[in-house]
């Protein structure tokens, strides 16, 4: 089936990422309606805030059971159950997102995301990948093409990797929260030059205004360094690479993550 891009629902879905609620903001809306699913969103995400990820779970699991056909709280649950390390029920709940709302690609992503950095599931993730591109416009297609790069580069079809530049032309300015992934596909297709890849004090300006969102950015722009300097034939500044990445690496980065693997087996960490 061919879905149609939503513009209003995509904008709805980045202020959900965007979200930074307050407990307190939480409670008011559950004080006007305890049975609102949203209300029950936004004290997932806010428990979630506070590092409370069990108790975030356990809201979103509330919403849902006022509301079983509300995707958002099983994208919620699902992210969670993600930073805990259960990865088999994170794929679960974005699967369910997709049944209720297969034209919104975020829930393709985080479930493309999930299988390969969690379940090593590498061609299936490509698949939802590519379902992203079908649903995306060009601005938003820079994480696509980032993740289709270095996922077929870790397969070892370097080749499929170069082919997947072609999809991108990078006329289109992507989103402040796609920053990073917008600099790694520039860099893979020669419009960035190595030594300009990175400059952590233009970041700091241009980045989202969060704490630690320079490392944040740099932990996927990095990742993506690693893999382009293998594809080039570079082996010690695909090395240096991923020593810097363990150096300043955000934790629970998609890039981070992707690199501990290859960091333990050039011993750069245990």
């Amino acid at each position: 089936m061919k879905f149609v891009y939503n513009e209003e629902r995509d904008l709805q879905m980045r202020k959900i990422l965007m979200m930074v609620p307050k407990v307190s903001e939480a409670q008011a809306l559950l004080d006007k309606d305890s049975t609102d699913p949203y209300a029950w969103y936004v004290m997932g995400t806010a428990l979630a805030e506070e590092g409370k990820l069990e108790e975030a779970i356990d809201a979103y699991s509330t919403g849902i059971m006022y509301a079983p056909f509300y995707a958002p709280n099983y994208f919620g649950r699902g992210r969670r159950h993600n930073a805990v390390g259960e990865w088999k029920q994170a794929m679960a709940d974005f699967t369910m997102c997709i049944q209720l709302e297969p034209s919104n690609w975020t829930y393709w992503y985080y479930r493309a995301t999930t299988a390969n950095v969690r379940g090593g599931l590498l061609e299936d993730s490509i698949d939802d990948f590519r379902e992203c591109l079908n649903l995306t416009k060009p601005s938003e297609q820079y994480p696509l093409i980032h993740w289709l790069y270095t996922t077929y580069a870790e397969l070892g079809d370097y080749k499929k990797a170069e082919e997947s530049l072609n999809l991108i032309d990078c006329k289109e300015k992507a989103p402040q929260m796609d920053y990073g992934y917008e600099r790694a596909v520039q860099l893979y297709k020669g419009i960035v030059k190595p030594e300009d890849y990175i400059d952590e004090e233009k970041m700091a300006k241009v980045v989202i205004d969060r704490p630690n969102r320079v490392h944040f950015e740099e932990s996927h722009m990095l990742y993506g360094l690693y893999w382009y300097w293998k594809i080039h034939g570079d082996d010690q500044k695909a090395y240096d690479a991923i020593k810097r990445l363990q150096e300043i690496g955000y934790p629970g980065t998609f890039g981070l993550l992707k690199s501990q693997p290859i960091a333990r087996k050039l011993g750069i960490i245990k």
